[in-house]
């Protein structure tokens, strides 16, 4: 016979169990979910889990919610202006599920801690969705080295890229032309410089950013924009992924695969090799000179993008 707690518990997610045997639904319940960040990506993944049945959340997240976080964040709200992300988040899967556990760590995840942090518990899914990315990309990384499953949910405009990197896998550095397994101060260095961002064109062609915006960007005074639909879609598709490692009923997308989401579709795609030799070459010394050589040569900066996109 089952206790009130279960009880309880499955009529709350009786609609679950026609798709998930027990076991699975259970897998679920006793998953331990680490989230680098609540905001737009964040938020959507810890609510779509939350209404999955998983329990057991652990939440960094130092910033509060402001009124240009209303048309991507799915726990904004005109009443939770001025409020910690992960408090507002905390709650609001407590309305979900009064059961479930939600430790918010209310400051922000230094790139120094990473090790010890992924070492710190036993987690089933790290979720990097940090607004620095070059810390969401170190996360990534360590995950792989570490052998703890991480997902990568990217939305940049009308562009969204969702990936897994599972233990013994390609590196998120190598899949995204990053330095190849770059130190975060490396990768901050790398992706604050405005000549390696101006040669990411597939952002406005296939991503549907303006002029002004890229322009903006590359000048690192603007961020990457970013439209509702996208996020909560590339967000949704991140949660199943975990859905996927936790209850071991699919097989996830893995790299070098990836979700590729556009307002036109979504497809599975494939970092290419050029790609991964790119993270390569340009985290070497003499390698370092060619992104600056190619802005230089629009032609060139052109089939650069073509091999990147």
């Amino acid at each position: 016979m089952m206790n009130k707690e279960d009880q309880a518990y499955k009529k709350l997610f009786e609609r679950n169990y026609g798709v998930f045997t027990p076991e699975e639904q259970e897998r679920l319940r006793n998953a331990n979910i680490l989230i680098i960040g609540s905001g737009g990506i964040g938020g959507v993944i810890a609510i779509t889990l939350a209404r999955s049945g998983v329990e057991h959340f652990t939440i960094y997240e130092f910033d509060s919610y402001q009124h240009s976080n209303i048309n991507r964040q799915i726990c904004c709200f005109s009443e939770t202006i001025g409020k910690n992300k992960g408090v507002v988040t905390r709650n609001s899967i407590l309305n979900i599920n009064p059961a479930a556990e939600v430790n918010v760590i209310d400051r922000e995840l230094l790139a120094e801690e990473i090790p010890s942090v992924i070492r710190d518990q036993k987690w089933d899914v790290v979720m990097p969705a940090a607004d620095k990315w070059p810390l969401s990309i170190s996360l990534l990384d360590t995950c792989v080295d570490v052998g703890i499953p991480a997902i990568m949910s990217y939305p940049a405009g009308a562009l969204g890229r969702v990936c897994t990197f599972m233990p013994g896998g390609p590196y998120a550095s190598e899949c995204l032309v990053m330095p190849y397994r770059a130190s975060y101060d490396q990768l901050k260095e790398f992706m604050e410089n405005p000549q390696n961002r101006s040669i990411l064109h597939y952002y406005k062609k296939t991503g549907g950013w303006t002029q002004e915006w890229f322009e903006g960007f590359c000048e690192g005074k603007l961020p990457h924009p970013q439209i509702a639909p996208i996020v909560w879609i590339t967000g949704a598709l991140a949660a199943m992924e975990i859905i996927k490692i936790v209850t071991k009923r699919w097989k996830p997308v893995a790299a070098p695969k990836y979700w590729h989401i556009t307002p036109e579709g979504g497809r599975i795609a494939r970092f290419g090799i050029g790609r991964r030799l790119l993270s390569r070459t340009i985290q070497k010394d003499w390698g370092k000179k060619i992104i600056p050589a190619l802005v230089k040569r629009p032609r060139l900066v052109r089939i650069f993008t073509r091999l990147i996109s």
